[in-house]
């Protein structure tokens, strides 16, 4: 089946600048921050107290990973709320359809019962049957 050419240079246009665009954006952006890192290693330069620049750098940097395990461990605890709050819904919704689901269960287990009964009913009659007379023989 041929493509919509209209729509799929829409979709095309859209995935560039949802996608692409914010991903090339993102690299370059780490590459700068990079190259400013390196380059500020590379100078010698003090400060007043005499410490490098490369000590604000490694703090900075320091700063950026307890950020991201930060970002991460919020992400973390977002989602165990929403699957918190997920199970209680669940469990205040959930138990009137539980219940009609085994009533259901219930009248085919009842059926199932009443049918297996008819099945061995005969056998059952017959087999109490021979026992009578056996016990009568036995008196």
């Amino acid at each position: 089946m041929p493509r919509n050419p209209e729509t799929h240079i829409l979709y095309r246009r859209e995935a560039f600048w949802q996608i692409t665009f914010p991903l090339i954006l993102g690299i370059i952006l780490v590459v700068v921050a990079l190259a400013g890192v390196i380059l500020a290693g590379r100078k010698p330069v003090t400060e007043g107290n005499n410490l490098p620049v490369v000590s604000r750098w490694a703090d900075i940097s320091l700063i950026w990973l307890i950020l991201l395990g930060m970002v991460i461990s919020l992400s973390a605890l977002a989602l165990f709320g929403a699957l918190a709050y997920g199970v209680t819904w669940i469990l205040r919704v959930l138990p009137p359809y539980a219940f009609q689901a085994q009533v259901i269960f219930w009248r085919i287990q009842a059926t199932v019962q009443k049918g297996a009964d008819l099945v061995v009913e005969p056998f059952l009659r017959l087999r109490s049957f021979w026992a009578g007379l056996r016990a009568l023989r036995r008196k």
